[in-house]
């Protein structure tokens, strides 16, 4: 007799954030077919019920909807959808933040308020204001996973990258910090996904003059982040995972945070 293959994601529920997008898309179908059950996140209605259509379509568990802006979204709305979750599934094993907003890049000397709240909103501080939300529901597993995602082209204070710069620098520094508070309760890991340049609207909108069939395509991804917020991660804690260059680096601030 012939047994049922285990999948790394059974019973997981796991929370993408522009699970509509290209990376968001891909990381949802990769969890779904590994067992999850997913709540896809956007403000694309659309665009995650077309999501929704290919993870059933392929026999998946079924995914849950959830469409909501993060430029608009209030902590009430937050805290809506963390009671939304425990109620119909009663803990959440897994957070992914993909939603991104690139804006205008430039000089900060051009970049303007409404600019860098749109920015701001997207990339940090709704990401963080859902974290905080979701947070009770995160602890009663045991062993869920939180992860951030960051850029490679702009986590370094380049010149010229504006308000989503300047955003993506200062939600790598939250997720340490947040990460540093959570490592001694032993329940929640932290990680930053820096996937590199890939085959992607944002990437083409940064770098309009790129040659497209050079890009890695996001679904090269699938593993890394399967892995990322299933059990297999579970020392892995801290660390900033650069899959375009095969490295898993330290997070350089907090002793207790980055422990082997």
């Amino acid at each position: 007799m012939t047994g049922v293959t285990s999948r790394k994601l059974d019973g997981h529920v796991i929370l993408i954030t522009g699970a509509g997008g290209t990376l968001g898309r891909v990381a949802a179908f990769a969890c779904a077919a590994e067992g999850a059950t997913v709540i896809l996140l956007d403000k694309n209605g659309k665009a995650i019920e077309g999501v929704y259509d290919e993870i059933i379509a392929a026999g998946h568990p079924m995914p849950a909807l959830y469409p909501l802006d993060l430029v608009s979204a209030s902590e009430e709305d937050f805290a809506h959808l963390s009671t939304r979750i425990g109620q119909e599934f009663g803990r959440l094993d897994g957070l992914l933040h993909t939603a991104a907003e690139l804006g205008l890049l430039g000089p900060v000397a051009d970049l303007t308020s409404a600019e860098m709240e749109r920015s701001w909103r997207v990339n940090c501080s709704a990401p963080l204001q859902l974290t905080r939300a979701l947070l009770t529901l995160l602890t009663r597993t045991g062993d869920a996973a939180i992860v951030f995602t960051s850029d490679s082209s702009a986590r370094r204070g380049r010149a010229f990258w504006g308000a989503y710069g300047i955003s993506k620098l200062a939600v790598e520094g939250c997720a340490q910090i947040l990460g540093d508070e959570l490592h001694g309760l032993g329940r929640i890991r932290v990680n930053i996904f820096v996937p590199g340049p890939f085959h992607s609207p944002l990437h083409f909108k940064a770098y309009p003059a790129t040659n497209r069939e050079s890009l890695p395509l996001a679904k090269s991804f699938e593993g890394c982040l399967v892995y990322l917020l299933g059990p297999d991660s579970l020392a892995v804690k801290g660390r900033v995972i650069d899959p375009s260059a095969l490295a898993f680096s330290r997070i350089p601030e907090g002793e207790n945070y980055v422990r082997p």
